[in-house]
């Protein structure tokens, strides 16, 4: 399940479906790939981010998860809020997922 099934491939941004629904998704596309069931995280070279094949998914009303195997840390941020993927829902996730991996140093 924790293993890229796309090959080469990786995952595409998906376009805005309903402007109040959701907004352009999801974070890593163009270098994430996806598994059996969780969106892969690529590689990059950032200390701040989920390593390398972490595992991830994402609910329509900004609920987030992430499992990373590499550093032995995970994550599960709740938000109940429309649209997916806002501005201010990924300034929170991104914020959250930074200062979680600070504090492991």
């Amino acid at each position: 399940m924790s293993r890229n099934q796309l090959g080469g491939r990786t995952v595409t941004l998906m376009d805005e479906p309903t402007p109040l629904l959701a907004r352009a998704f999801p974070l890593g596309a163009g270098r994430d790939g996806f598994g059996l069931g969780f969106q892969i995280t690529g590689m990059h070279n950032s200390d701040s981010e989920r390593a390398p094949g972490s595992m991830s998914w994402a609910g329509i009303f900004n609920t987030e998860f992430w499992i990373d195997p590499a550093r032995g840390v995970g994550g599960v941020l709740m938000m109940q809020y429309l649209p997916f993927y806002d501005a201010a829902a990924i300034e929170t996730l991104t914020g959250f997922e930074a200062r979680v991996y600070a504090g492991l140093d």
